[in-house]
């Protein structure tokens, strides 16, 4: 820190000594500000802060010792060099202990007071940088979070823009993706020009050719938008060495080298938060573009699949004339095979539209007691050809749920023909159904108990993941695809309902599920 930046405060009531120490301090290029008393130190020091204090002890009113006391009570850091006459070492070790710096003896003198000087101003400026460096850490990590919170790259160039027009206190400035040689604008401040529009780096004045690295220069008239700027600062934010967006801010005046350095770090962290921004949205793009084909091949592969299921039944049926035991085999693997893959369309559909936020449902009051008999009647051939019983525990009365009745059916029909596919034969399933009678949202629960396989511990966590197959060769020996459970599940949360299970492996699992009752009254759920 040299004198010309560095302020110092004289305390003394000794007009001859205040005014002879002002001189000296002016000589040497440093700012004084003097006082005569401590009180007047106080209410200067309230104002704007010296760098550094020389005080002289014995002063009537407010003595040293006391201006010392209220500088800590204040919480006020500023590095002071005591001032006393030789036989008054009891005050100086006590300003000591009060966070004195050091200590003079009148008379001073030059070499000794420079000397104390400039050890204080050091310590002030080493103290001050450590204390920058811990608050502009803080910053970072309050910039960090705000980051991580999303995955929007707008957003994140407003975020990034935005903390560097506070620091900089930039009275404009612009920060936009780099192609070629144009930057696609993602965020403003200060300047009139719409989100997405582009500009060419030489209309904004800056050498393609040269480099993106953080500068601060002069800006001409014609390439600034602020008619007071005198600087702009310009800094691309980099990605493996790649520049993937540019900022530019123009400022009033040249900011420090400390504000420029943590420029630097901030773009090292808006980095990060880019490219995570960036491969979320190339991860949204390929998920639309599976979504979209795999919508296209579940719609193309419908029709034939109808065709094939109704030419199969006619033949069968004897219509292209008599059937063979052998041909009537064959037709029934032809048909199993086209159901296979028409359910398989289906949960295919189901999904895509989930994921592409095109999925309907058609929420009305829905019985529930009928709705499970349908679909007990659906899966009747399949549970009595494994020779198993379905028992029922319900309550005399059931409410309606607010929910999509095919949907509904769909749930049931899925957790029910799971847990006769995955019970050994002769084996009973339990289906239980209660209300739970919470005031603010009262819910129907259902629960699915099976005798089966069960689902191992480390294979739990993924029961509900598109495709999951259990690693068991009894689960792998039935058919399936992998999708119904969580297609269930989606079902059951679209419908404002949850779902879970319990399982012990080689004994068995209980599914359950939750959908809204619906209120008689209102034909709606009750709301908190």
């Amino acid at each position: 820190m040299t004198p010309e930046q560095s302020r110092i405060l004289v305390v003394d009531d000794d007009d001859f000594v205040r005014d002879m120490l002002v001189a000296r301090l002016e000589f040497r290029g440093y700012q004084v500000i003097f006082a005569k008393n401590g009180r007047e130190a106080l209410d200067m020091c309230k104002q704007g802060e010296p760098d550094v204090i020389l005080l002289d002890i014995m002063m009537p009113e407010i003595n040293g010792i006391q201006v010392l006391q209220q500088l800590r009570a204040a919480d006020l850091d500023i590095p002071v060099v005591v001032m006393s006459a030789l036989d008054d070492m009891g005050s100086v070790v006590q300003c000591i202990e009060l966070g004195a710096e050091d200590y003079l003896y009148k008379p001073i003198q030059s070499q000794l007071l420079w000397a104390r000087l400039t050890a204080s101003l050091e310590k002030k400026y080493y103290r001050d940088r450590e204390q920058q460096h811990l608050a502009d850490l803080k910053l970072l990590q309050q910039i960090d979070r705000a980051l991580n919170q999303t995955l929007d790259r707008q957003e994140v160039a407003r975020l990034t823009l935005y903390w560097a027009v506070e620091q900089t206190k930039a009275a404009d400035g612009i920060m936009g993706s780099l192609r070629n040689k144009e930057l696609l604008l993602r965020a403003t401040h200060g300047v009139d020009l719409p989100l997405e529009s582009t500009l060419s780096l030489e209309e904004l004045g800056i050498d393609a050719s040269s480099s993106l690295d953080l500068t601060q220069e002069t800006v001409a008239p014609k390439f600034r938008f602020h008619a007071e700027a005198t600087h702009r600062i310009i800094f691309a934010i980099y990605r493996d060495e790649v520049a993937l967006d540019l900022v530019l801010l123009e400022v009033t005046k040249p900011c420090t080298a400390e504000t420029l350095d943590f420029l630097g770090r901030l773009s090292t962290h808006a980095a990060i938060a880019l490219h995570n921004a960036q491969l979320y949205a190339d991860v949204q793009a390929a998920n639309l573009a599976k979504s979209s084909f795999v919508a296209m091949v579940s719609h193309e592969l419908k029709n034939p699949l109808v065709a094939i299921l109704s030419y199969s039944d006619l033949l069968r049926r004897g219509v292209g004339g008599a059937v063979s035991a052998k041909q009537n085999e064959l037709l029934h693997v032809i048909r199993s095979s086209a159901e296979r893959i028409h359910t398989l369309a289906q949960e295919l559909d189901d999904i895509t539209r989930m994921e592409m936020g095109h999925f309907n449902l058609k929420v009305t009051a829905v019985s529930f007691k009928p709705t499970l008999d349908e679909v007990l009647g659906i899966l009747s051939q399949q549970i009595e050809a494994k020779q198993q019983v379905v028992h029922l525990e319900l309550p005399d009365v059931l409410p309606p749920v607010y929910a999509d009745a095919q949907r509904v059916s769909q749930i049931l029909t899925n957790l029910i023909s799971n847990a006769s596919k995955y019970s050994p034969s002769g084996k009973e399933i339990v289906v239980r159904v209660q209300e739970v009678a919470d005031a603010a949202s009262p819910m129907l629960q259902v629960f699915v108990k099976d005798s089966g396989i069960g689902i191992a511990t480390n294979e739990q966590s993924a029961v509900f993941s598109q495709f999951f197959r259990a690693e068991d060769r009894q689960v792998r020996a039935e058919r399936g695809t992998g999708l119904g459970l969580h297609i269930t599940k989606k079902l059951v949360e679209l419908q404002g309902g949850q779902i879970g299970f319990t399982s012990e492996y080689g004994k068995g699992s209980t599914f359950f599920f939750s959908l809204p009752v619906c209120l008689e009254e209102t034909a709606v759920p009750k709301r908190a």
